[in-house]
């Protein structure tokens, strides 16, 4: 093992792996024990000469040792391993979030944007305008269980919870926050589909008296936070089983509901 002439700063000894994906795989898989040259190409897919150049500055760094022909890493190349992938995992939400995080409400959301990764985010597409809003319906269709939190009032999803509460199922919970109710005007349609969740006694609607701030679901067993920027329709949705996210929609849409008004059918006449 070759001596350093002047220790690099952790920013540099980032960089080093990070820019090299190779280099992340090779480190990976030496930390499950000793292996031949050969059996290391094999595994990696990486060029012999690239290998080669690989291990030559892990050995420099004292991140692994030869022995008798095989490689491992030491404790220190262990440790190295292990928290860069943890960091690359704590990046893994924000390649994706990147896209959408200019429709976050202002206050953004209570929990760590790291229990979003893996999870789908529903955007607009050349041949369906209307993806987030899609989506939110499809999973309402299907639905046994849903609550919500929201300030503005969507046809299609109106529409899909009329049918859930009254031709199927669904039981409902939904906290409307100011000026929802103003939405519905005369639309004979939106306030005959109200009233016919009222009388399926499955819909549970309260009326909180102030601003929320984001539009959120709990659709059985996952979460739809809807990114809207303010505005109706959302411009993104995403889709998660995180608990944590879960918890914190269930404490949200809790907390509204305290200071609300529960409705009832004479609310909506047209």
């Amino acid at each position: 093992m070759r001596e350093i002439d002047t220790p690099n700063d952790p920013l540099e000894e980032i960089e080093f792996l990070a820019r090299s994906p190779n280099r992340v795989t090779v480190l990976d898989t030496l930390t499950d024990g000793p292996i031949e040259r050969y059996d290391l190409e094999e595994m990696t897919g990486v060029t012999r000469a690239t290998l080669g150049r690989i291990l030559d500055d892990f050995e420099e760094r004292g991140w692994i040792l030869e022995t008798d022909r095989e490689y491992e890493t030491t404790q220190l190349g262990a440790y190295v391993s292990r928290v860069f992938t943890d960091l690359l995992d704590s990046f893994e939400p924000v390649p994706a979030l990147n896209e959408v995080i200019q429709w976050f409400p202002e206050e953004g959301f209570d929990f760590d944007l790291g229990c979003l990764a893996g999870a789908e985010i529903v955007r607009p597409t050349r041949t369906n305008a209307l993806a987030p809003t899609t989506h939110i319906a499809t999973r309402l269709r299907t639905a046994d269980h849903a609550r919500l939190i929201t300030y503005s009032v969507l046809p299609d999803v109106m529409e899909a919870c009329w049918r859930g509460t009254v031709e199927g199922s669904l039981e409902l919970e939904s906290v409307l926050g100011q000026g929802v109710l103003d939405s519905f005007g005369a639309d004979p349609q939106m306030i005959d589909h109200a009233q016919g969740m009222f009388e399926s006694g499955r819909a549970a609607v309260f009326w909180y008296e102030g601003d929320v701030p984001s539009t959120v679901f709990i659709v059985d067993d996952v979460v739809l936070l809807c990114l809207s920027g303010g505005e109706g329709a959302p411009h993104a949705v995403i889709e998660t089983d995180d608990e944590t996210v879960r918890a914190w929609a269930e404490s949200t849409i809790d907390e509204y509901r305290r200071d609300a008004e529960r409705l009832d059918s004479s609310m909506f006449r047209a």
